[in-house]
């Protein structure tokens, strides 16, 4: 099983491309993606917990291996989303079989400010997607997972690190806001997710209709 965590305010098209990656490198696994209720460490989101629910199911449609999962927006409620409570019921869950969480590499590089981040290594793998400019995690963080190939994940529950080559995460959900309150869409999500915005007027977008419209046949043309 492979858990990805985030805001997903909204969720874009690289979510989904690095969701699929890792679910390719490691065997056509499922991946759940699951939205925060309330991220410790960044600003919270913009839309409401049922709203980018609703996103990341219109996201997952027509991907088998991809699966919006409510857990944490039910389990927490206004508590933090801390990543150990959800590592932990996930490991409850499915016993001793795989269980991989994929980060941001800048998430990596930072994981050692994460909440009690040494227990991870006894909970789960860490698929670990580039992003330009991401720092080097440090020694003490590489050495809690040491680097390992998908073939060896499949085969332990838990302890290492996949390293992917791509897809690169080079997408900020916060541009993209930014764009749909300028311009009222973006390519950057994909169409049912940008039918989902524009329907319940998220983000303050103002609905241009003709960059709208140019902007919907450009994403149409391109990969999730």
């Amino acid at each position: 099983m492979i858990l990805f965590g985030g805001t997903f305010d909204p969720i874009h098209r690289a979510h989904v491309r690095a969701a699929l990656a890792v679910s390719r490198a490691l065997g056509d696994a499922p991946v759940h993606l699951l939205p925060n209720a309330v991220p410790p460490h960044r600003a919270q989101p913009q839309a409401s917990g049922a709203q980018r629910l609703a996103m990341v199911r219109q996201a997952c449609a027509g991907y088998p291996q991809l699966i919006a999962d409510d857990w944490e927006l039910r389990e927490r409620g206004g508590a933090p989303s801390f990543t150990l409570n959800t590592l932990k019921h996930f490991r409850r869950l499915i016993g001793r079989r795989p269980l991989v969480f994929v980060v941001g590499a800048d998430s990596f590089a930072h994981l050692d400010r994460w909440h009690r981040w040494r227990e991870y290594a006894a909970l789960c793998h860490l698929a670990v997607v580039p992003r330009p400019g991401a720092a080097s995690a440090p020694l003490r963080v590489q050495r809690a997972f040491p680097r390992a190939g998908g073939r060896l994940l499949r085969a332990r529950p838990a302890g290492r690190r996949l390293m992917l080559a791509r897809p690169v995460l080079d997408v900020a959900a916060s541009d993209i806001r930014e764009t749909l309150r300028a311009q009222g869409d973006s390519p950057l999500l994909t169409p049912a997710v940008r039918a989902h915005i524009h329907r319940h007027g998220l983000y303050n977008q103002s609905v241009h209709r003709g960059n709208a419209a140019d902007n919907s046949v450009h994403a149409l043309n391109e990969a999730p």
